[in-house]
This record gives structure tokens, C-alpha cells and sequence, in this order.
């Protein structure tokens, strides 16, 4: 069975919806200062978050309404990043979120359908950047898709006052701090395996500077959520995706 992307992402597609006036563009939301217990904050133009919601609500209504593809959400215990709980088969996403968060879902599904939509083919059609560069690929391709979902997450933190979640905070504040390519290299390290050799002889103190900024925000040396593997589905009988994503 399809997972509706409006039961799945619950209030937010409905004040999304809401927001949006006749004309189809929604106005220029009040913003909050999203901060962490470190008290780094960040803080962010309502116009911005206009813009990324114009670009979410069609993502939602794609991930809803297309009978081509699946996404399937199932939830496990720990906390963990959107790309160690997403696996490909053939036309279908699935993904696990963690059952205590709240509000985690649709950075979580657009990942998903992002990822999904690359594997098609046809991502150019939902993320800018892929549009803008038909040959976007690999590492550079993740980042693109990865701006996109910090995006989202920023949206929430900021207009919907959701709450914090680890992994996807983690996330947005190295994708706003300039940092989302070594990220992506510290947490993905056997994907990306090569380029991330190649990012090391070209910056060879980049490992030195994300473990500043992980003291510096999270008050640890790194990421804190590298697991092996997805572990406890909600449902019965279902084996857990793998921690790696094609």
C-alpha cells in the first residue's frame, strides 16, 4: 500500500496547504531562531522559507499522489540519519524513522524521494541544482539532495517550531556552517570512498576542522549517529533496510 504523504507528514502539509493563498504562493512566514543546548543558533529570512516551501509542497503532493513509486516509512528505536535507514528497490523507497521522534517525516520522505528519483532518472525534474547541471552525480549529487532536505528541516525548526531531532540538526547545522561536504564524508566514508581521498589531499586538515565545529555545536568529536545497521521495524516480519544506500 502507497504511504500517504499527507497522513505521513501530518500538521505540516496542512499548514503548508493553509499557508498558501489563491494565487498559489504561499506568504512570507514569521521565522524563530533555531538553537541548540550548546547555544549556537542560527537564524534565518522568512522569504528564504517561503521559497523552500513553494518547492516542498509540490515534493509532498508527488510522494502522495504518484502510483509509480512507493515509499515505505517504517520505524525502528534508535536514532539514525536519513541515508543509513533508506534503501532502493527497484520503484520502491524504504526508510526508517525513529518511533520517540516527532516531526522528523518529511525531511525523511524527501530523501527518500529524492534518492528514489535519481535512480529513475528523474530528479532533475524536482531538485534545482540537478536541473541546472544534467551531469550532477555522485558525491556533488548527494550534497545537492542533502541541501534540499536541510532545507526542510530548517523550514520546521524555524516556522513550525518542531522539535530538535539529532541526526537532522546535526545535518542543518553543518549544511549552515559551510560544512556539509565534510559531513557527508564523515558519514558516509565507504560511499564515497574515493572522493573522500581525493577531499583529504586537497584539504588534509578537514577531519581537524569538523571535529572543531562538532565541539563547538554538539560538545562532541563527531557525528553521533553511525550505526551498522537499521535495527527494530514496526511491522512484524519485515527485515530492517540496510545501512547503506545504492
Amino acid at each position: 500500500m502507497k504511504m500517504s504523504g499527507r497522513l505521513v507528514v501530518g500538521g505540516l502539509l496542512g499548514l503548508l496547504v493553509l499557508g498558501a493563498c489563491a494565487a498559489g504562493e504561499p506568504p512570507v512566514p514569521q521565522t524563530r531562531t533555531v538553537i541548540v543546548y550548546t547555544g549556537e543558533r542560527i537564524q534565518v529570512e522568512g522569504e528564504r522559507m517561503r521559497d523552500v516551501q513553494s518547492w516542498l509542497r509540490p515534493q509532498l503532493d508527488n510522494i502522495d499522489r504518484d502510483p509509480s513509486f512507493l515509499i515505505r516509512v517504517n520505524r525502528q528505536t534508535d536514532a539514525a540519519y536519513p541515508w543509513a535507514t533508506t534503501e532502493l528497490v527497484g520503484d520502491t523507497a524504504i526508510t526508517a524513522i525513529q518511533r520517540a521522534a516527532v516531526d522528523v517525516e518529511p525531511p525523511f520522505l524527501i530523501y527518500a524521494h529524492l534518492r528514489l528519483m535519481a535512480e529513475r532518472s528523474e530528479v532533475a525534474e524536482w531538485l534545482p541544482a540537478a536541473e541546472e547541471d544534467e551531469a550532477l552525480a555522485g558525491l556533488d549529487l548527494e550534497q545537492a539532495i542533502l541541501e534540499r532536505v536541510s532545507d526542510v528541516w530548517l523550514l520546521g525548526r524555524s516556522v513550525f517550531d518542531t522539535q530538535a531531532h539529532g541526526p537532522l540538526d546535526e545535518l542543518l547545522y553543518a549544511n549552515e556552517r559551510g560544512l556539509l561536504r565534510e559531513f557527508v564524508l564523515a558519514t558516509q566514508p565507504l560511499r564515497f570512498q574515493e572522493e573522500r581521498e581525493r577531499f583529504t589531499e586537497e584539504n588534509p586538515d578537514w577531519e581537524e576542522e569538523l571535529q572543531a565545529f562538532f565541539q563547538r555545536t554538539f560538545e562532541r568529536d563527531g557525528p553521533g549517529y553511525l550505526i551498522e545497521r537499521a535495527a527494530d521495524p514496526e511491522e512484524p516480519g519485515d527485515d530492517p533496510p540496510s545501512s547503506g544506500v545504492r
